[in-house]
């Protein structure tokens, strides 16, 4: 979904809201798919394509049969925005980042523009809390996340096999709980915050020739994603340090009592074949407790101490509330405040 996410498309549920008139929304993508128009990537405002930034090696392949598609992208974000811009991660050289007069320029491919390449903000970007956060996390303001990826199986019918172009046995449905786009999700990939999506949530149901349920498995797995949703404004400090559902929580209350953290989900999960299953939107417990797979080894939600520290900067926000407030200067989480008593 990230190529209709970058031009600021949402595809919404099938209701067809907001009605117009009484009757369905008019917003369809081919298929009679309904869609919300959602904020568009900051690129897209500006006129951009997508190979204005993704390199030739990329889209068409340099050779190299790679695992997962992370290890044949070549452009991030510093790439153009930092002192020094026009060189990939792989080292390459981007044709079209020039240097005019003494300041850098990415010039479009298809319209000639020439569009200035700026640095990160040396304030809220390089602030020393913020050095692990990749820069989609901060600036990237919704994400597609389709909930609960419902599959049956069921061998008294047959399917058509798209490679063999054969029938075959079983017939395979597949729907989901819920989707949602606010509030993208963080979690912890390697040595950075990065957002997360559900990758894939499998309730699946097995039927046999009789129509009897013979089996089934549940699996559910979040995966890292950059959106393509760039704001040129970040997310505010709240979205963060007072929001569950960004934490991986998911939706609910978050609690303190007698200095204990807790948390109240709204997604109770649903009851399968293999028991109850966890809130969709429920990466970890308030303790650090992973509920889901990541979709790489070492991709992981927030840890509990990570939880605990981050809502602890939650709890300070009434007061002061920029990252630039002197006492967030050497902050100590360990420190108590000298006119909040926390619970």
């Amino acid at each position: 979904r990230i190529g209709i996410s970058y031009t600021g498309i949402f595809e919404s549920e099938g209701y067809g809201t907001p009605y117009e008139k009484g009757h369905l929304s008019s917003l369809r993508l081919p298929g009679n798919r309904f869609y919300l128009k959602i904020a568009e990537d900051i690129h897209h405002k500006k006129k951009m394509a997508c190979i204005d930034c993704h390199t030739r090696e990329e889209v068409m392949g340099n050779g190299t049969s790679y695992a997962h598609y992370e290890e044949q992208l070549e452009i991030g974000c510093t790439v153009c925005h930092s002192e020094k811009p026009g060189l990939t991660r792989k080292g390459n050289k981007l044709t079209n980042v020039k240097k005019e007069q003494g300041r850098y320029f990415l010039v479009g491919r298809n319209n000639d523009q020439h569009y200035p390449l700026k640095p990160p903000g040396k304030t809220s970007c390089r602030y020393p809390g913020h050095r692990r956060l990749s820069c989609e996390s901060c600036h990237s303001s919704w994400v597609p996340q389709c909930y609960g990826c419902h599959a049956k199986r069921d061998k008294r019918e047959t399917h058509l096999d798209k490679l063999t172009l054969k029938e075959t046995k079983g017939w395979w449905e597949e729907g989901r709980s819920y989707i949602r786009y606010e509030k993208p999700m963080l979690a912890v990939w390697g040595k950075k915050v990065v957002i997360v999506t559900p990758g894939c949530q499998d309730v699946v149901t097995l039927i046999d020739e009789k129509g009897k349920i013979e089996g089934g498995f549940n699996r559910f797995t979040m995966a890292a994603i950059n959106p393509h949703t760039t704001q040129a404004k970040g997310r505010d400090c709240a979205d963060c340090h007072s929001s569950s559902k960004t934490l991986g929580l998911g939706e609910g209350t978050v609690l303190k009592k007698d200095g204990k953290w807790a948390f109240i989900p709204i997604d109770q999960g649903v009851d399968t074949l293999n028991g109850r299953t966890v809130g969709f939107d429920n990466f970890v417990t308030i303790d650090g407790k992973a509920l889901q797979h990541g979709s790489r080894k070492d991709l992981r939600p927030f840890n509990g101490e990570e939880l605990h520290r981050i809502l602890r900067v939650g709890l300070c926000l009434r007061c002061h509330k920029t990252y630039d407030d002197p006492v967030y200067t050497n902050y100590d989480p360990k420190k108590k405040c000298p006119v909040y008593k926390e619970p």
